[in-house]
């Protein structure tokens, strides 16, 4: 559980943006990774003072915690929530289990870098990030999408954290990025698919992870409706039932380009199967940054803004 360059660069930008921290909760307590020399690049890049993170490297870690850094951004109050004592976390707290109400509504800002893709019971820990919120507070998310396999019980779809972080159950998703950690850092933007009309669907070479950051507007019963993928949300028509919409989908004729492949299969399968490999994949542009409906690429000026 740490801050790495991008994420605290992006939470320099939130506050930039008026995003309020007098009152954080870290999900474990975080490390701070950027060095000297790049923290005080990133200061200066924000109208810091680049020698206030001088102090952030005067223990005995190596790698210092990240209190001093959350201390510039406005925190007064700061805790971080573990299921454990063993990094001095100050609330300790199984994630599995719903909170106690007395951390119900405390917090400007709840901040994950690590935690819920090892927590199994993934709604009730989410819930319980979103009840710990104040009214016009922030969920701050950094967590896995692509190329993480073994690394937690879970990695994560974009299109989830737009079902949650929605009106529906009071909040409303202001940035939600995908950071790509190859050699030459990329970041985008990730459209809604409710929006889109399509999935924001990746296939890459390298960890990609998302960046989520969600205002909570209203206080409201959580997950009343259990999230689902667009496609296959409720129809809106009360008239119309899962069997009818089945049947029009069914009843419409295949594209040309389904025809030509459902031939190839039945005629040359060894090849038809051997073609399949290029089609998913990172050549196939829709599974990969190149399809603008899904991504838009961020430059600087998008990230500090």
């Amino acid at each position: 559980m740490a801050i790495d360059l991008e994420v605290a660069r992006l939470l320099l930008s939130a506050a930039k943006r008026s995003a309020s921290f007098e009152n954080t909760l870290t999900l474990g307590r975080q490390a701070y990774l950027p060095g000297h020399k790049e923290s005080h690049r990133l200061l200066r890049e924000f109208g810091f003072d680049p020698a206030a993170c001088n102090s952030w490297y005067s223990s005995d870690r190596s790698v210092p915690y990240a209190e001093g850094f959350f201390r510039l951004l406005g925190a007064r109050r700061l805790d971080s929530l573990d299921v454990g004592a063993f990094e001095n976390a100050t609330i300790i707290h199984d994630l599995n289990r719903p909170i106690p109400d007395d951390l119900v509504g405390q917090f400007d800002v709840v901040l994950d870098c690590g935690t819920l893709e090892h927590v199994f019971n993934f709604p009730t820990a989410v819930a319980n990030c979103m009840r710990m919120t104040k009214l016009g507070g922030r969920i701050i998310l950094q967590t896995p999408a692509n190329n993480f396999f073994g690394h937690g019980l879970y990695q994560f779809s974009p299109e989830l954290f737009y079902l949650l972080f929605s009106e529906k159950n009071g909040f409303v998703t202001e940035r939600l990025l995908a950071i790509e950690y190859a050699p030459r850092r990329r970041t985008f933007h990730v459209f809604d698919p409710a929006q889109a009309g399509l999935r924001a669907s990746l296939i890459n070479s390298y960890p990609v992870l998302l960046f989520v950051q969600a205002r909570k507007e209203t206080e409201k019963p959580l997950f009343l409706e259990w999230p689902a993928q667009h496609e296959y949300a409720t129809p809106s028509d009360p008239g119309k039932t899962w069997a009818t919409v089945d049947a029009i989908v069914r009843s419409q004729s295949l594209p040309q380009s389904d025809r030509i492949k459902r031939q190839l299969i039945d005629r040359a399968p060894r090849l038809a199967r051997y073609l399949e490999g290029f089609l998913f994949s990172r050549f196939n542009p829709s599974f990969s940054w190149r399809n603008r409906r899904a991504f838009r690429r961020l430059n600087r000026s998008d990230l500090d803004g």
